[in-house]
């Protein structure tokens, strides 16, 4: 399995970041293969709402960083995006790189087009959203939660799981909480080996 991971946070050492890398490590540890995008390092402008990827086949037209990032959504198997939680939404870097994923939705919805497989030979590529927010509400998580539903929509994928974790505001915290980066471990496994998110 080919995992593309995509940080949402601008710091190295911040909470979602450290909430991924737990994630990934597992799914590591049970032989996928990962790919990460930082969307905080890369010239990838906004959608500027053109619509003329619905004329090239759904692909974005604008010549920029996010080529490079289109091919590597149509190289993986499940995406994962980690984001920390700005004023009750996902972060603007991460957005911006949502944001022009419209090609997808233009492939799905107006195109009517499949999805290309994934190097696993499926056309459903399986969603993660990993989230933290410094506010103990899961009220907070509300509008990434939705974001990230209309993103697998359009990728015409599945959304395999959720890991929200509140309560952790100051850079680090989350290193205190073993239970919670264990749990990202786990998941990470658990995709990898094409197992289901719960444990039965």
């Amino acid at each position: 399995m080919k995992i593309l991971a995509v940080i949402g946070s601008p710091r190295p050492k911040g909470n979602s970041t450290a909430l991924l890398n737990s994630f990934l490590d597992g799914a590591r540890s049970a032989g996928a293969e990962v790919e990460i995008i930082k969307p905080h390092r890369m010239k990838i402008a906004p959608c500027t709402g053109c619509e003329r990827c619905r004329e090239n086949d759904g692909r974005c037209v604008v010549k920029d960083e996010f080529q490079t990032a289109y091919d590597m959504v149509l190289a993986s198997d499940a995406i994962v995006l980690a984001t920390p939680i700005y004023f009750g939404s996902v972060s603007a870097q991460l957005k911006t790189f949502i944001d022009r994923l419209q090609c997808f939705w233009a492939l799905h919805f107006i195109l009517k087009k499949p999805m290309p497989p994934g190097p696993a030979g499926s056309p459903t590529r399986k969603g993660v959203l990993l989230a933290v927010s410094g506010q103990n509400k899961d009220e907070m998580f509300v509008g990434a939660r939705i974001i990230f539903k209309h993103v697998m929509s359009s990728l015409q994928g599945e959304r395999w799981a959720e890991l929200c974790a509140p309560g952790f505001d100051l850079p680090g915290d989350i290193l205190k909480s073993p239970e919670t980066l264990q749990k990202a471990y786990e998941l990470g496994r658990r995709l990898a080996l094409g197992l289901s998110a719960e444990s039965e």
